[in-house]
């Protein structure tokens, strides 16, 4: 009983000044929405970066041609490197440990005749073991065979917003012109979720804007190069799969010294890792949450001063009020526990508010900005017992002020 009498008690108090008491709320729930906000931005990053990362493969190690400049193309010819290239697949593929298989892939530029204009194919040429590799799901037809590459028949595979610009709703007897060259189209990938990022810490390929045609068909295509010294290269891309995925570092030390032998030193290609970037991204993220959880904790320590001011205030206005529960037989632990629970019910009451109106500022953050955000369970737990722990802190000085008082001259007390 004692204790209901004393949240009942506090309560009242509370409500006996309630533009004062919401004043001091407001400091926590503008505190606890930016620990929810920032928290939950965190998590959307994290997530959204982990999927791009999931999405390339664990299991997987990737070589990509990258562009020279004139004095690092000098070097180049000097030391033999022929750029990213079939003889790289070879070599992989005969010294590289742990090695499943490999996958090669060239990037072409060519007219695609009958696309809307709000899309660009992207046209590569592949090997027949990509789509495997890359696990990219089939929604009609088949994917590129060896039969394909070895008679260089005129087909094609293309992704699922190149068959809707095209209108295509069947593959039957469906071609498409690339170039000056009409190619049967012999599948359709499924959709695959892609978003546009700028900041991704990955680059994806976006499979639905793709077209993937046969090695040794490159010559059928009106090739337009992007970059002259890019061109140069064989391959723009070669993903190598590993046995297994407590092997990708110990493959990767082998790759990274077979390219280094092959191309004499000269790097005119990119070694990618996504198992070393998913490792690094969590390293990353932790250190990211902890200054995203510094920065919003300040605003909840403003606010808790705001309640040590106000817990303060009202200590002085009730101090004939103090004085009278001594009086009557209150101990200091009861006045302890009178101001204490009044200072923990507006920082909880504030917390709760807090929950609410933050749940809607992230929503309202995803909606407006196109950031993705996550709630998680202890984005919405943290911020209530961090306000709980603010009203305990800032209550405590405040409360024992009021406990400290001698009796007789708070009595006095006008």
């Amino acid at each position: 009983m004692k204790t209901s009498k004393t949240f009942i008690y506090a309560v009242r108090s509370l409500l006996q000044h309630k533009l004062r008491a919401a004043l001091s709320v407001l400091g926590i729930i503008c505190g606890v929405m930016a620990v929810l906000s920032m928290l939950s931005i965190g998590e959307g990053a994290k997530q959204e970066a982990l999927r791009q990362i999931e999405q390339l493969g664990t299991r997987n190690i990737f070589l990509k041609a990258t562009s020279l400049t004139t004095g690092q193309s000098l070097k180049a010819r000097e030391r033999l490197s022929r750029g990213l290239g079939f003889h790289d697949v070879k070599l992989i593929q005969r010294g590289g440990l742990d090695v499943r298989d490999v996958a090669s892939l060239k990037e072409l530029t060519a007219p695609v005749i009958g696309t809307t204009k709000d899309i660009t194919p992207q046209i590569v040429a592949a090997s027949s073991n990509y789509a495997k590799i890359q696990k990219l799901p089939i929604a009609q037809g088949r994917f590129i065979s060896d039969q394909d590459i070895a008679r260089r028949n005129l087909v094609c595979v293309i992704g699922d917003n190149v068959a809707h610009s095209l209108g295509l709703q069947r593959i039957t007897k469906s071609q498409v012109r690339i170039g000056n060259n009409l190619f049967r189209i012999v599948g359709i990938l499924e959709r695959q979720n892609f978003k546009s990022d700028k900041s991704s810490v990955v680059s994806v390929r976006n499979y639905n804007d793709m077209i993937f045609i046969p090695f040794g068909t490159e010559n059928a295509v009106n090739r337009i190069p992007e970059n002259k010294n890019r061109s140069e290269s064989e391959l723009s891309e070669v993903v190598i799969q590993v046995t297994s995925s407590d092997h990708v570092s110990q493959a990767a030390l082998a790759i990274r010294r077979i390219m280094e032998v092959s191309h004499g030193g000269v790097e005119d290609y990119q070694v990618i890792i996504p198992q070393e970037l998913l490792r690094q991204l969590k390293k990353t993220q932790r250190t990211f949450n902890i200054v995203l959880g510094s920065i919003a904790c300040i605003s909840l320590l403003v606010g808790g001063i705001g309640i040590m001011n106000i817990m303060l205030a009202t200590v002085l206005e009730r101090t004939r009020e103090i004085g009278i529960r001594r009086a009557v037989g209150a101990t200091r632990k009861n006045i302890i526990t009178q101001f204490l629970v009044e200072s923990v019910l507006l920082t909880v009451s504030g917390g709760i508010i807090g929950i609410v109106a933050g749940t809607g500022g992230v929503w309202l953050i995803s909606t407006m900005a196109g950031w993705k955000t996550a709630i998680t369970p202890l984005s919405l737990i943290l911020p209530v017992v961090m306000s709980l722990l603010v009203g305990i802190f800032f209550g405590l000085y405040p409360a024992y002020v009021a406990a400290r008082m001698d009796p007789i001259t708070a009595l006095r007390h006008e």
